[in-house]
């Protein structure tokens, strides 16, 4: 089972600030702070006062992101958003690895020298955290199916419901979620592995005709 990592700070509102400005100041290896991004935020109108970015060049054993720092109460901060800056995307392998190495090597000392709390928490990953209750309720009406070896008809009916429920409610999971709850119900390897293939194929097309509603 897969899980994302959130780092918490707790403390009085003049140490979390005195936190980050310690944080800056020991940045080494590659890290900043990245004021840049926080002003493109604010361009925006989307900044809030305690918002502010870190991020790391790559290296060898990482990849070049940027970690965000919100404020979740006016007593508590936390970094759990990783932007990935020179590639797609980020496994989760990778964003967990990020904000390990940024606790570790920063955010840990620093808060022990001006008296704030961290906490690294893991929440773990399941698939219908990820899906919207009709998606699991088709989810689960299709493997209700008793034959694991091949898809009937229906089964193909049932399983392609899921599909286009999990498109219109534009969900967005690690397909080995989906992997790991067909095989706690069962699936074999070798279906497990034409569905998923199915399934990520059948995401594809659909995101591609629904990017193209002028050619029809």
């Amino acid at each position: 089972m897969k899980s994302t990592t959130e780092i918490t700070m707790r403390g009085e509102q003049t140490r979390l600030e005195r936190l980050l400005g310690r944080v800056e100041t020991s940045l080494r290896g590659g890290w900043k702070r990245d004021r840049r991004a926080e002003e493109r935020l604010g361009r925006h109108g989307a900044r809030g006062p305690w918002d502010c970015c870190f991020s790391c060049t790559a290296a060898a054993d990482r990849p070049a992101a940027g970690l965000w720092v919100h404020a979740r109460s006016p007593n508590e901060l936390y970094v759990s958003t990783v932007i990935p800056l020179e590639k797609q995307k980020l496994t989760l392998d990778e964003s967990n690895h990020l904000l390990v190495e940024f606790h570790r090597e920063f955010l840990g000392p620093a808060a022990s020298e001006v008296g704030v709390e961290t906490e690294v928490v893991q929440h773990w990953l399941t698939l219908e955290n990820e899906l919207s209750s009709e998606a699991v309720n088709l989810l689960r009406d299709f493997s209700a199916n008793p034959s694991r070896a091949s898809l009937r008809p229906d089964d193909r009916r049932r399983w392609n419901a899921f599909i286009v429920r999990v498109h219109r409610d534009e969900s967005i999971f690690d397909p080995t979620l989906l992997d790991e709850w067909l095989q706690q119900e069962g699936w074999p390897d070798g279906m497990r592995s034409e569905l998923l293939g199915e399934y990520e194929t059948a995401r594809s097309l659909l995101s591609a005709y629904d990017a193209e509603p002028e050619k029809r």
